[in-house]
């Protein structure tokens, strides 16, 4: 199970029960959490890309062995779909000609000024390093709470509402997957978590972030 980056926007309140009614849980989750719909890079590309963690971007290295060549050419095509795409823009070529994050901060007596090398002379390309695209994920569509599935009690004071989502993929997603690899594509349910009021009575959607299932690759 993935965890999806949403904001809890409020706490919405209802009636005393036992279970929150449906109708009302699914008003709640969709007045109060901002549904994302998030795509995952294939995992064997995420060791092909280096992370400028300072800076923020994300670089993929030239490679001169020819063995291994193609796999990094193959990533920088990803990297420049991401970018025509709009999840991501490229690092100016102002960038690309400074020194790495890891020598930024390294004084000369440790790495002489003949041993250092541009961003431009290390990697292909470099782009901005936006939400999570760090771990490989990024925006792809959009999504929004559609039906409760289910109420699950899980003490007298928690339950869990499970709930389907409807999601929009962005068309522009297809250009991607051409040059990445198949991506996984978002949960079709979530889940959050809603808790009784001892005092009040009334159900309020928790604290916390829905849970979203993974969908299948």
């Amino acid at each position: 199970m993935q965890v999806l980056s949403l904001v809890v926007l409020g706490s919405g309140l209802f009636a005393c029960s036992d279970v929150p009614a449906k109708a009302d849980a699914l008003a709640t989750i969709q007045r109060d959490v901002k549904e994302e719909a998030t795509c995952t890079l294939p995992i064997n590309l995420l060791p092909l890309l280096k992370m400028q963690h300072t800076t923020k971007a994300v670089c993929v290295p030239r490679e001169t062995d020819p063995a291994g060549k193609k796999q990094y050419d193959d990533a920088m095509r990803c990297l420049d779909a991401l970018v025509a795409a709009d999840v991501t823009k490229p690092m100016p070529s102002g960038y690309m000609a400074e020194w790495p994050d890891e020598l930024s901060g390294t004084g000369f007596d440790a790495i002489s000024p003949y041993e250092r090398r541009a961003r431009t002379l290390l990697f292909k390309g470099c782009v901005q390093m936006v939400d999570d695209l760090r771990a490989g994920q990024f925006r792809c569509g959009d999504a929004r709470a559609d039906k409760v599935v289910r109420i699950s009690k899980i003490d007298a004071t928690h339950v869990s509402v499970r709930y389907s989502r409807a999601i929009t993929i962005d068309p522009r997603l297809a250009s991607v997957e051409a040059a990445c690899g198949k991506v996984t594509r978002p949960g079709p349910e979530a889940s959050a978590t809603f808790v009784k009021n001892t005092e009040t009575k009334k159900w309020a959607l928790g604290d916390g972030a829905p849970t979203e299932d993974a969908a299948a690759l």
